[in-house]
């Protein structure tokens, strides 16, 4: 009897164990998910990383991927308004007679699901997810591109991918189907044979006219700039001429004072100062001058020559 208890116990502790086992699951921080009962969902969704209970056998966990997933459409081929010149005016009745020209789109787009219920209960997986990403996506793109230039549509794909995007989160929001679309990237734009030397030519055409508006309006800003700096120059000339004729006023006002002051302490001093002062413009540059020391100081400095250097 006692061996039969003891069998019943070890064949209990494993049993216990694996229900032990089964009562609990683990959300990590990449995940969330929901659980489920005979297929049904139970509760609210688990969006928060930790260990959760459940009910062992009849109950189950369904995980979903909490990080940013992406989705790379194909290739799509979308008609457009064709190229569009811009040297020549185009009336609307001839936009609306011009043949469209198809190009090929290649997109990229990321997006994630922000409420697991909902979208176990609406799409149920990744898979059925991308299928139905795929007619809402290219669908919005188609809708932004067809009433475009091609010339718009490859110089302005930012803004007609945030168009597409803002659509496309519109249309989920309506849907409600627990997915939100981050954003939408053009990855390829393809011309086909017909028109790809077309386009390649029209193109560089309009960035070489684009290049010539920006030199033409960088040259104007540097004569714009060059006439501040010259007159800046003007006024700072002008200014310091006005400084240096001050100056040279209040040097020749001091030298005068200093020529009277001279003069009043001695008269004869100052008549030979001034006599040496100006005897450099008196005579050339080869001449001879004598100078005597007799009967000074009342000897004349332009004297005769003496007799014995005659």
């Amino acid at each position: 009897m006692k061996a039969y208890f003891k069998l019943i116990k070890l064949g209990f502790l494993p049993f216990l164990l694996f229900i032990l086992v089964n009562s609990f699951y683990i959300i990590n921080e990449f995940e969330q998910g929901i659980v489920l009962q005979f297929g049904r969902p139970m509760g609210e969704s688990k969006t928060t990383a930790g260990i959760y209970f459940k009910t062992p056998f009849i109950q189950n966990v369904v995980k979903f991927e909490k990080r940013i997933l992406e989705w790379d459409g194909a290739a799509t081929e979308i008609p457009t308004k064709g190229m569009k010149d811009k040297n020549k005016e185009v009336s609307k009745i001839q936009s609306n007679k011009q043949e469209t020209t198809n190009i090929f789109i290649d997109t990229f787009a990321r997006w994630k699901i922000i409420e697991p219920l909902k979208f176990y209960t609406r799409v149920n997986n990744e898979t059925s997810a991308q299928s139905r990403l795929d007619g809402i996506i290219d669908g919005k793109i188609r809708d932004k591109i067809a009433p475009k230039y091609i010339n718009d549509v490859v110089q302005n794909s930012d803004q007609i991918m945030k168009e597409a995007l803002d659509a496309v989160s519109k249309e989920l929001i309506n849907l409600d189907i627990g997915i939100e679309v981050l954003d939408i990237e053009i990855k390829r734009v393809t011309f086909n044979d017909q028109i790809m030397p077309q386009a390649i030519d029209r193109m560089a055409r309009e960035q070489e006219a684009e290049a010539a508006k920006f030199e033409g309006q960088g040259k104007a800003k540097r004569s714009e700039i060059l006439g501040i700096i010259n007159r800046d120059v003007d006024k700072i000339i002008s200014t310091a001429n006005k400084e240096a004729r001050i100056i040279e006023g209040i040097a020749d006002s001091t030298s005068a004072a200093l020529y009277a002051r001279t003069y009043n302490v001695d008269t004869e001093f100052y008549e030979l100062w001034k006599t040496f002062d100006i005897l450099p413009n008196a005579i050339g540059s080869k001449s001879t001058f004598w100078l005597s020391t007799q009967n000074y100081p009342n000897s004349n400095i332009f004297g005769t020559r003496p007799s014995v250097l005659k």
